[in-house]
């Protein structure tokens, strides 16, 4: 078991939770680790699918080309998510994965991932445990938000920021958004102005201080109870 794999969020994922010092073994040499820069593109909408990936530090978008040219952003991924699990059934990939900032990502080959779940069928089983919570997730997700209103909204995502990079803070905590306002907007479904004034009434209640993409986040709490509303 490499160092990376000594403290890897994927391995502490409800999918792979409870494996042995052997099976993880196994699993290393399926799953090889590369480091990737910002705006790195994984795989591309249309392109071959030929890997699985498995996200160990860093943060990933997942894109969808509409016909207008432009692209839309269906979900961010964050450490100890897998991506690219279209690769284990479809020729192509529906979607494109772009890197959000610096990032660590393991990638297995379709065939070798494959022949790990038919050597190990108690994981091929939580495979489809893992798939079926993975639905029930986006289902629950979907429906959860759009009952939110734009406060909600941008106060759920800027907690998913936070709490992907480190444990709920109790005081001030400061990061760099890895969006823009349009990619904000593209992700809740809201107008850009309208996060750019959603924005504008957290800093005035003093829940928060943008300036950019830099955001300190003053009072947590405050924004937790913004998110639940």
């Amino acid at each position: 078991m490499g160092p990376i794999c000594s403290d890897c969020p994927v391995l502490k994922g409800m999918l792979f939770r409870g494996l042995t010092n052997e099976q993880i073994s196994r699993l290393g040499c399926v799953f090889r680790p590369a480091r990737y820069r910002r705006s790195q593109i994984l795989f591309f909408e249309g392109g071959t699918a030929q890997h699985v990936f498995a996200l160990h530090a860093g943060l990933v978008k997942v894109v969808k080309s509409l016909e207008n040219g432009k692209d839309r952003i269906t979900r961010v991924i964050f450490p100890g998510e897998l991506l690219g699990l279209e690769a284990l059934t479809e020729a192509t990939y529906p979607l494109t994965a772009v890197t959000l900032r610096d990032s660590e990502i393991c990638a297995a080959s379709r065939e070798e991932f494959l022949d790990f779940l038919r050597a190990n069928t108690d994981i091929a089983l939580g495979m489809v445990r893992f798939l079926v919570t993975e639905v029930t997730r986006v289902r629950t997700q979907v429906t959860d938000m759009s009952f939110k209103d734009a406060r909600m909204k941008v106060a759920t995502l800027l907690l998913s920021l936070v709490t992907s990079e480190t444990e709920a803070p109790s005081k001030a905590y400061s990061l760099v958004l890895p969006f823009s306002r349009q990619e904000i907007s593209e992700i809740l479904e809201l107008s850009p102005e309208t996060v750019s004034r959603t924005l504008s009434v957290f800093r005035r209640e003093q829940v928060l201080d943008a300036r950019g993409r830099r955001l300190n986040i003053q009072d947590f709490p405050k924004l937790e109870a913004a998110a639940q509303r």
